[in-house]
C-alpha cells in the first residue's frame, strides 16, 4: 500500500514542474549556480540547488509552471552571490538571469533577461527551445538591448517590457 502512494506523489511532483532551463558551462573552469525565487510573486522553485557544473557539462533545473525567480552563478569564487543573486556584501558583482514563466501580464509567455544589475561577473547566453530571441551578453557594456546595466539610468523602458527583457513562449531555456 506504500509504495503506490509514493509512485503517486512523485507522478505529481513531476507533472506539475513543466519547464527546463538547461545551464551549460562552456567556461574552462567549473562554475556554481544558485537558482533563487526572488522577488517571491510565482510558485517556488523547491528542487535541489544547482551543483557545481564542471567545465564542459550541462545540468538542468526544473522549474513548475508560473515560477519567477533568478539564476546567477559564483564567479570568481573569490567574488560572490548571495542566495537571492544579490552582491555579496564586500566580495563583488553578480551576473544573473531573471524568469517569469507563464506570465499573465503577457498571455501566459515567459519573460527573461540578462541582467548586470548587481555588476558584471560572467558572460552569459539565453537560448529559448522554441519561441524567442536568443539574448548575449558576453562583457561588462552589452548594449541595453542585450542585458540590464550596472550603471544607474542606462537602460530605459520601451513599451510595456524593458529593452533588455525579452518574451518568449518556449517552455525550455539554455542558459550558456
Amino acid at each position: 500500500m506504500f509504495a503506490p502512494f509514493v509512485f503517486a506523489a512523485v507522478l505529481v511532483a513531476v507533472t506539475d514542474a513543466t519547464h527546463t532551463i538547461t545551464l551549460r558551462n562552456d567556461c574552462p573552469h567549473g562554475v556554481e549556480p544558485i537558482v533563487s525565487n526572488y522577488p517571491n510573486l510565482g510558485a517556488p522553485y523547491t528542487g535541489n540547488a544547482a551543483s557545481n557544473i564542471s567545465a564542459g557539462q550541462s545540468s538542468a533545473v526544473v522549474v513548475p509552471d508560473g515560477w519567477s525567480g533568478r539564476i546567477c552563478v559564483n564567479w570568481p569564487p573569490t567574488f560572490g552571490c548571495d542566495d537571492n543573486c544579490f552582491a555579496a556584501s564586500g566580495k563583488g558583482p553578480c551576473s544573473m538571469t531573471e524568469w517569469t514563466f507563464d506570465s499573465a501580464n503577457i498571455g501566459g509567455q515567459t519573460e527573461y533577461d540578462i541582467s548586470n544589475i548587481q555588476g558584471f561577473s560572467l558572460g552569459q547566453q539565453i537560448i529559448p527551445g522554441v519561441s524567442g530571441d536568443i539574448v548575449t551578453c558576453p562583457v561588462n557594456d552589452c548594449l541595453c538591448t542585450e542585458a540590464y546595466r550596472s550603471a544607474p539610468s542606462t537602460c530605459g523602458e520601451n513599451g510595456t517590457v524593458p529593452d533588455a527583457t525579452r518574451v518568449g513562449a518556449s517552455s525550455d531555456y539554455t542558459v550558456v
